[in-house]
């Protein structure tokens, strides 16, 4: 079952009846128990009207009693199984796109383990095509009116010294970087994240203007430590020594906060502990640069539907996954708490307690099931019923959908030989 089958079976279970709110301007409603005329709750979007254009889901839904409503037994997982089933059904008939003319900048919001991430693409231009990627590559940049106003957007959220992502297709090749970061500055931001392949960095003079404006952390995008699995993880050709020299700059600058992330795929997976020895190695002997942090990322859902034949099953890719851990901590090297939609679930990584997001996570997109192989939708996220049972549960978003449907459930689940590890 999904979206409104999955809606009525709730409701019939529970014999609830759902009614749009009259004159609400989004999708808001008001659940009644039968035979009752009192409010039981109010399904209200949690996520404020800024996000338009956002190319990762956003239709979110939470749950408020009304006049004093007390939930009767049994009702408190209904009601969470409910807005669920209506989030997803009405994510399922979103467009994901741009609002606007492709090129658009596009303002996002996303849930961190700091709470709410503010996201700016400015542009759509990248001389890479990992077949994974979600973002439309339509090798423009951002209109500069688009991006002031995005700006002002993010910075009425933000509040004072809030922090940016600055993101694409690729930030680093758009030259009007520097002016966007300075812009964003005299609205009050002063903590930027870059999300780039490190290639343009190669080029020195630019990574010294953007520190020296402030930039001081760097999401580095970086799937393969040898060159011909980087020309096919990324779909390009002849860049791995340039996104390596980057890297390594990146890895010896004072001062600066570098994570490098690795899509876990089909084609990378076995390589994973190799490729914590050659990142480790980019460092310079004496290097002034901090120690860096390592994130391992799954495909995330959009990821699984355009490109299911470079997914991987948990089952097989854990172990490796788990050795790569382990040479992290033997480097020295952090390791990137779950956050969001890209990460992977606690339960196929060692030490959970260090794995899991630092707060609770939005469950509303999260399904519990132990078969999703019939289902044809394809939004949300997937866990077993035991999940429910999992200590982590709530710091956890499970696996996308479409990855439940490829390979099942399966591999949730506390690994054999990882108990002795457990808090």
């Amino acid at each position: 079952m999904s979206g409104a089958a999955d809606i009525g079976a709730v409701l019939r279970s529970r014999a609830w009846v759902l009614r749009r709110r009259p004159g609400a301007a989004g999708p808001a409603f008001v659940l009644r128990r039968a035979g009752e005329t009192l409010d039981l709750c109010a399904l209200e979007p949690s996520e404020p009207s800024g996000t338009r254009g956002s190319l990762t889901p956003s239709v979110r839904l939470a749950a408020r009693l009304l006049g004093g409503a007390r939930l009767k037994a049994g009702e408190r997982e209904a009601l969470a199984d409910l807005v669920s089933a209506l989030g997803l059904f009405l994510e399922s008939r979103r467009r994901t796109r741009a609002d606007g003319p492709a090129g658009t900048a596009l303002s996002e919001s996303h849930e961190g383990n700091s709470g709410r991430d503010l996201l700016l693409r400015t542009t759509f231009a990248c001389t890479q095509r990992c077949p994974f990627c979600f973002v439309p590559l339509t090798g423009r940049g951002a209109d500069l009116a688009e991006i002031e106003a995005a700006l002002d957007a993010q910075a009425r959220r933000a509040g004072p010294g809030g922090t940016l992502t600055l993101s694409g297709g690729e930030p680093a090749l758009d030259p009007r970087l520097p002016d966007i970061v300075a812009a964003a500055r005299r609205r009050g931001f002063r903590r930027f994240v870059l999300q780039t392949n490190a290639v343009p960095l190669a080029r020195r003079g630019l990574l010294e203007t953007l520190v020296g404006l402030g930039v001081r952390s760097y999401l580095v995008s970086f799937h393969a430590r040898t060159p011909a699995l980087y020309d096919r993880v990324t779909g390009s050709r002849g860049q791995f020594a340039r996104a390596r020299a980057g890297l390594a700059r990146l890895l010896d600058a004072a001062g600066c906060d570098v994570t490098v992330n690795v899509v876990v795929n089909k084609e990378n997976y076995r390589d994973l502990p190799a490729w914590v020895d050659a990142v480790s190695r980019l460092r310079s002997p004496g290097s002034r640069g901090r120690r860096p942090s390592v994130y391992f990322s799954m495909i995330n859902e959009a990821g699984h539907q355009k490109a299911p034949d470079w997914a991987v099953d948990l089952a097989r890719a854990g172990p490796y996954l788990r050795r790569a851990l382990a040479r992290c901590r033997r480097a020295g090297w952090g390791v990137a708490r779950s956050a969001g939609e890209s990460s992977f679930p606690v339960c196929v990584l060692s030490d959970r307690s260090r794995r899991a997001a630092e707060r609770p996570l939005p469950q509303e997109r999260v399904r519990y099931a132990e078969d999703f192989s019939g289902e044809d939708g394809g939004v949300g996220r997937a866990k077993r019923p035991s999940c429910r049972d999992c200590p982590y549960d709530a710091r956890c978003l499970g696996v996308p959908a479409a990855y439940a449907r490829l390979f099942g459930t399966g591999a949730l689940g506390i690994p054999r030989g990882a108990r002795r590890r457990e808090d």
